[in-house]
């Protein structure tokens, strides 16, 4: 696949934005969670309290999605978290951070499509997962029911 160089400080700003309660996005595009411990927390559905990234096509939106990922996972946002009975963070601080980390990424040799690819099948299987998990947590209850209301 062919490398992209991808947006810098200025054009991230144009592309993370506060989410807006009923807007529809038609681009490509995934939310991040903004309050709780959980904050930098990509997710592809609507959560409330979000910011929402634009994207211009679903490589870009791969990739900043894997990268956010990747960014809540090692705990980068902790250090910026505002606030004391509820956290949050700020989408300055969230461009900021990803803005640090894409100037890391793009300094070295490394190709972010090489690993990639191995994120998408542990996302998939990790979905397959926990759709496994609940199936056997409703044969789980169907079980106690079927004893339970034997009569």
């Amino acid at each position: 696949m062919k490398e992209q160089t991808f947006k810098n400080c200025f054009m991230l700003k144009s592309k993370i934005k506060t989410h807006k309660s009923g807007k529809m996005y038609n681009q490509p595009h995934f939310f991040i969670l903004n309050k709780g411990l959980n904050s930098g927390k990509p997710f592809r559905h609507y959560v409330c309290n979000s910011f929402v990234f634009l994207a211009d096509d679903k490589n870009e939106r791969d990739f900043y999605y894997f990268m956010l990922q990747g960014i809540w996972e090692l705990r980068l946002l902790r250090p910026y978290l505002k606030g004391t009975a509820i956290e949050f963070v700020r989408l300055g601080d969230v461009i900021d951070v990803l803005e640090e980390v894409l100037n890391s990424v793009n300094s070295g040799n490394r190709s972010f499509y090489d690993v990639q690819k191995a994120l998408a099948q542990i996302e998939l299987h990790q979905t397959n997962l926990q759709q496994q998990l609940s199936n056997l947590m409703q044969l789980r209850k169907a079980l106690f029911y079927e004893y339970l209301r034997r009569k």
